[in-house]
């Protein structure tokens, strides 16, 4: 068995990066008082919500095994994580944009989450990560979009 360093360093550096950021995020909050009612309401849908994303992942993968696609049990459940985390991320900020602004989000916007499994479908079946990698600039492009508000709404 080989032990892959950069793989470790990723896997507890990312770790890591994200307790802190959790961490400096919540004090930050606390001292400008925002860990109110509104806050732990709305990430507590964006997490209800994080699991519907996640079950849609299972279907998918489920699919692909009923396919013939082999996929190795580490790349399952990377990709579970990040379409559990991410999801929920991402959702938890389009409601605080949603919940703090006079104009809200569209709800077309959902190309972004469309996008990223269609890439990481591309992804698995191809055996070519490079896709994914690909998918970044366009699915940053869809969430800044996402969060800028609709025009009629902004000159009212």
């Amino acid at each position: 068995m080989e032990v892959s360093i950069g793989g470790i360093i990723g896997l507890y550096g990312g770790m890591l990066f994200g307790v802190l950021g959790w961490w400096f995020g919540r004090k930050k909050a606390k001292e400008n008082r925002g860990l109110d009612e509104l806050y732990y309401h709305i990430w507590q849908k964006a997490r209800s919500y994080a699991w519907y994303v996640t079950l849609g992942a299972i279907y998918v993968f489920f699919s692909l095994i009923m396919f013939g696609v082999e996929l190795s049990t580490a790349m399952v459940l990377g990709i579970l994580l990040l379409a559990h985390v991410g999801s929920w991320g991402m959702i938890g900020i389009i409601m605080s944009v949603n919940m703090t602004s006079t104009a809200p989000l569209q709800p077309s916007r959902v190309k972004i989450g469309i996008s990223v499994i269609v890439f990481t479908i591309v992804s698995i079946l191809t055996n070519n990560w490079l896709f994914l990698l690909v998918s970044i600039p366009p699915n940053l492009i869809g969430l800044i979009t996402a969060l800028i508000p609709n025009r009629k709404y902004s000159e009212e």
